[in-house]
């Protein structure tokens, strides 16, 4: 029973990471476009068979089967309508360029609004907070619970964020002996046993979120604002360990690149982690997400952009058949990379190879 529970909570997760991902950034090309009063002829959420469909002043709204996809389809840019009036290579550059933009700017605000509101949830005071428990985690099985205050670990007074973090990394294993205080005001004494990763060196963790940082709502509104560009700080860095390999494998490797299959199964693994590792990956997913679409490829929004400024520095369009058929093209090689990567996702995952997977 709890495995089935367990199954659908995962199942609910993953498809409303993907949707809290691709509507949003669905929706900012849709507002948009409205704006500069564009036909828009479709906005879809989903892929597949439609559950849920109605139209509304000229423009059909979709809900979708499969949550891994959606689209925005303008007027003006199919074969044989690239002049309507109302479409969307009749719009001056900047006005294209904002459209364009907008899908991966709301993605960056929507991780922003979750980070900060993430912090807010997290104010305290007291280094010693508990923020949250791992279920099934040593700390679970001890009695930690959310709301606890931890004041002393090993005899020694918590006075800083991450003292518990660093007694847990720097004793490898070893039990903790852990003093504070619950919710209630009732006191506590609890010995707690690190789980270690088999990394060199390793990474031992009791399994409870501590705060970071004394956190107030300056703070936790400085953090999501900024969140954006620390998270592509890393994906670039990431990318950057990847390619010249540091990561061992490189990108096909077990660490290497993931695909929808690999994002679902990450995903499913931080609902069992807890909601603040949820949310904290769906933000980072979000980020993602904006950066990737604003990358100078064929059928991604930075490609569509780059030939906007193109056009505008030149002061004449391309021959749109063409465009078209390098878009198109670009399709078909994403969708065959993506195809590709979650054929690699699957391996892993068989093999047991797949980051998390064991």
């Amino acid at each position: 029973m709890n495995q089935l529970l367990n199954g659908v909570v995962s199942v609910i997760a993953v498809a409303g990471a993907f949707l809290i991902l691709i509507g949003p950034h669905e929706a900012g090309h849709f507002v948009v476009a409205k704006l500069f009063k564009v036909r828009v002829i479709e906005f879809s959420i989903g892929a597949g068979t439609r559950l849920v469909s109605f139209t509304r002043g000229g423009t059909l709204y979709a809900l979708r089967l499969l949550p891994i996809l959606g689209y925005v389809r303008m007027g003006g840019m199919e074969a044989g309508d690239f002049n309507e009036p109302d479409g969307f290579h009749t719009k001056t550059p900047l006005q294209k360029i904002a459209i364009l933009a907008a899908g991966p700017a709301v993605n960056f605000l929507v991780a922003i609004v979750l980070i900060t509101g993430l912090g807010l949830t997290q104010l305290n005071s007291d280094p010693g907070k508990v923020l949250s428990v791992v279920p099934g985690s040593p700390a679970a099985q001890a009695g930690l619970q959310q709301g606890d205050s931890i004041r002393a670990v090993n005899g020694k007074p918590v006075n800083v964020t991450g003292q518990i973090l660093d007694e847990e990394h720097a004793h490898h294993g070893a039990p903790l002996v852990l003093t504070g205080i619950h919710p209630d005001g009732k006191p506590f004494t609890v010995t707690v046993t690190p789980i270690c990763s088999t990394d060199t060196p390793p990474a031992c963790q009791i399994g409870v979120g501590m705060p970071r940082r004394i956190s107030t709502v300056a703070t936790a509104v400085t953090d999501g604002v900024s969140f954006p560009v620390v998270a592509i700080g890393n994906i670039v860095q990431g990318i950057d360990q990847l390619i010249t390999g540091q990561v061992k494998g490189g990108l096909l490797g077990p660490d290497g690149l993931t695909g929808p299959i690999g994002i679902a199964t990450i995903t499913a693994q931080s609902v069992n982690q807890g909601l603040i590792n949820y949310i904290f990956l769906v933000a980072i997913l979000s980020v993602a997400l904006g950066f990737t679409n604003l990358l100078p490829i064929p059928a991604l929004d930075g490609g569509r952009i780059v030939v906007a400024v193109v056009e505008w520095i030149r002061r004449r369009p391309f021959d749109r058949k063409s465009e078209l058929n390098v878009q198109r093209w670009g399709l078909v090689a994403l969708l065959a990379l993506a195809a590709f990567i979650s054929f690699l996702d699957i391996q892993r995952l068989a093999t047991g190879t797949f980051p998390g997977g064991h």
